[in-house]
C-alpha cells in the first residue's frame, strides 16, 4: 500500500473531542500530509468519536460504518478510528468494525503520524487503547484549526475530571483533573492572536477546579486575570462549565474585572434543581441555592448571558421532583438551556439503579421542560430590545436572501446560544470575523433582531 497524503476529518461529540480532532490533524499535517475538507479528495479518514451517552456512541458508530463504505468506493483508502469511543471501548471497535485500519485514543495523539506509514498491523484488540487516560498537550504541540470558523477557537485548559456525578462515565476514559501550566495556555492564547482569532472560549470539563491539581488557589480566577492582562490575546475571551458552588468572590470578582476582553457570559451546568434528585445524582444544591448564586453572578455581570443545562427522567425523579425543576428553570430565566434526558451509561454509580422512568416520559419532560426555559429566554430577549450590543459579526446569514447579516452577542457563545439578526447594511458590510455594534429591535427565543448602529 501506498503511503496517504491526504486528510480528510469527521469529528463528533464536544469541543474538547473538537480540539483533540484538531490536535491530531495538526500531527498528521507536521508529518507532511495534507488536510482536506471533502474525504472524496482524501485517501485517509480520521473519525474522532464520542463516547459521552448511548446516542453519542451509536452517532460515532454511523459515522464509521459510513466511514468503511467511503473506504470500499477507492482502492488504497484509510479509516482511523480516534478520540473517546476508541479510549471506552477500543477492543470492541476493533472486533466489530474490521474495516478499521487503527485506532488511536486519547493518549496517542502524538503518534497519531503513524496512521501514515506504508503498511499498517492488524489491530489487536488486546492492544486496543484501554482505562483512564493520563495525556497533556501544549501549546507548543501543532495543531489544525478545521472546525468552525477561523475567528473562534477552543482553547482546552484541562484535561479529565475528578467529579463523581452518578451519570457520568467521562473520568472512566478521560481520566483525572490535569492542568495545562497557566502559562501554557497563555502562549496558546497569544499564538491565536497572531492568528487572528477574535474570540477565544475556554473550556474544561470542570472550569473551577482548574489549577487545583497544580497547588494554585482560585486557579481559574488568576487565569482570567492574566488573560485580561495580556498585551496580545484575543479580544473576547469566555469561560465554559462553571460547576455549582465553586465559584468563589475572587472568581467572580475576576470575571468582572476581566471586561471587556472577558466577556459576561456564564454556562453553568445546574443539572436539577430538587435536593432529593440532586442527592442521587452525587450533584450539589438546590432550587435556593442555585437562584442565590445566579443572583450572585448576575449581580457581578449585569446584563450577563446565562446558560445552564439539565437532565430529566434521572432513576427516581417523581413527578413531584420534575415540577420543582420546572418551577425553578421558570424562576431562574436562562437565555439558554439545553434540556437531556438521561441515558443509563455502565460504568456510572447510577447504573446500579434501575432506569425506572419510562422513555416516553423522559421525552415528554424534556419537551416540557424547553418550552419553559424558551418562554423565559424569550423574556430576557425582550429586555434586550432598545439596547446597542457589541457583537461579532459571522456573515451573510445563509437563511435570509436579503442580505441580512448573522451575529452574536457578548452573551452569546458559537453553536448553542442563539444569534442576532443583523438587518443589510446601507453601506459596506462588516466583515465576518469583525466586531460591529448593533441596536437590537426586536427578540424571539433564540434570536435578536437588529440594525447596526450609527455609533
Amino acid at each position: 500500500m501506498t503511503r496517504p497524503r491526504r486528510v480528510a476529518l469527521v469529528s463528533l461529540g464536544c469541543p474538547k473531542n473538537q480540539v483533540d480532532a484538531e490536535l491530531i490533524l495538526g500531527r498528521l499535517a507536521a508529518a507532511g500530509a495534507e488536510i482536506v475538507q471533502d474525504p472524496e479528495d482524501a485517501d485517509l479518514l480520521v473519525v474522532n468519536t464520542c463516547a459521552f451517552i448511548d446516542s453519542a456512541r451509536v452517532e460515532s458508530i454511523e459515522a464509521l460504518l459510513a466511514a468503511e463504505e467511503w473506504k470500499g468506493r477507492a482502492p488504497g483508502r484509510r479509516v482511523v478510528a480516534a478520540g473517546c469511543l476508541v479510549q471506552r471501548s477500543g477492543a470492541e471497535l476493533a472486533e466489530g468494525l474490521p474495516e478499521i485500519d487503527a485506532l488511536l485514543g486519547l493518549d496517542e495523539i502524538a503518534a497519531a503520524p503513524r496512521v501514515l506509514a506504508p503498511r499498517l498491523p492488524a489491530i489487536d484488540p488486546l492492544d486496543a487503547p484501554r482505562g483512564a487516560a493520563r495525556a497533556l498537550f501544549a501549546a507548543a504541540d501543532p495543531r489544525r484549526r478545521v472546525v468552525g470558523p477561523p475567528w473562534s477557537a477552543y482553547v482546552k485548559i484541562a484535561e479529565g475530571c475528578d467529579q463523581t456525578c452518578a451519570f457520568c462515565a467521562i473520568p472512566s476514559f478521560r481520566g483525572k483533573m490535569r492542568s495545562r501550566p497557566l502559562d501554557d495556555v497563555l502562549d496558546e492564547l497569544r499564538r491565536l492572536a497572531r492568528e487572528g482569532v477574535s474570540e477565544a472560549c475556554l473550556v474544561a470539563q470542570d472550569s473551577t477546579a482548574y489549577g487545583r491539581d497544580l497547588g494554585l488557589d482560585d486557579g481559574l480566577a488568576r487565569l482570567l486575570r492574566a488573560a485580561a492582562r495580556l498585551d496580545e490575546a484575543p479580544p473576547w475571551i469566555r469561560v465554559h462549565y462553571l460547576y455549582p458552588g465553586r465559584v468563589s468572590p475572587d472568581l467572580l470578582a475576576a470575571l468582572a474585572e476581566g471586561a471587556p476582553r472577558i466577556v459576561e457570559y456564564v454556562d453553568m451546568p445546574l443539572q436539577h434543581a430538587h435536593p432529593a434528585t440532586l442527592r442521587r445524582m452525587r450533584r450539589p444544591g438546590d432550587a435556593e441555592s442555585h437562584l442565590r448564586q445566579l443572583e450572585e453572578l448576575r449581580r457581578a455581570l449585569p446584563g450577563a448571558g446565562v446558560r445552564s443545562a439539565f437532565i430529566v427522567g434521572f432513576p427516581g425523579e417523581t413527578d413531584e421532583e420534575f415540577e420543582a425543576l420546572e418551577e425553578f428553570v421558570g424562576a431562574a430565566g436562562f437565555d439558554a438551556v439545553g434540556v437531556f434526558a438521561y441515558s443509563h451509561e455502565e460504568g456510572t454509580d447510577a447504573y446500579g439503579r434501575e432506569d425506572d422512568v419510562p422513555q416516553e416520559v423522559k421525552a415528554e419532560r424534556r419537551e416540557r421542560l424547553e418550552e419553559v426555559a424558551l418562554a423565559a429566554a424569550h423574556v430576557r430577549n425582550e429586555a434586550r430590545v432598545g439596547r446597542t450590543l457589541e457583537v461579532l459579526v459571522e456573515g451573510p446569514a445563509e437563511d435570509a436572501e436579503d442580505g441580512s447579516l448573522e451575529a452574536r452577542w457578548r452573551g452569546q457563545a458559537p453553536d448553542v446560544d442563539g444569534r442576532v439578526l443583523i438587518a443589510a447594511p446601507a453601506g459596506p458590510a462588516p466583515a465576518a470575523g469583525s466586531f460591529a455594534r448593533a441596536k437590537i429591535v426586536g427578540a424571539a427565543t433564540t434570536e435578536l433582531t437588529a440594525t447596526l448602529a450609527d455609533d
